[in-house]
């Protein structure tokens, strides 16, 4: 199993929260995917927070490569200024 951590810091987080929270509706659709929520840090009001969960690293990279993401990414770019994955493996 492995899970996903993405912090992304926006220009506008409730237009950018409108199209993150359809971005993981579709994206628990993707190969492998368990689940994805979108999270908001209460003291943070530029950032927006998604956590997944995945089969193994290479399904989300699939979902980064996919047509979930090709949908959905563009329309949230113009919001987005920066962000990092945090890619965290089972250890058993």
């Amino acid at each position: 199993m492995t899970l996903v951590i993405t912090e992304n810091i926006v220009s506008n987080r409730e237009e950018y929260l409108k199209l993150a929270r359809a971005f993981a509706e579709d994206g628990r659709n993707d190969k492998g995917c368990h689940g994805m929520e979108v999270y908001l840090d209460p003291e943070k009001t530029d950032t927006v927070v998604f956590v997944s969960t995945w089969d193994a690293k290479e399904d989300f990279l699939g979902h980064v490569h996919g047509p979930s993401f090709a949908k959905h990414i563009p329309g949230m770019a113009k919001y987005y200024v920066s962000g990092s994955d945090r890619v965290l493996v089972d250890g058993l």
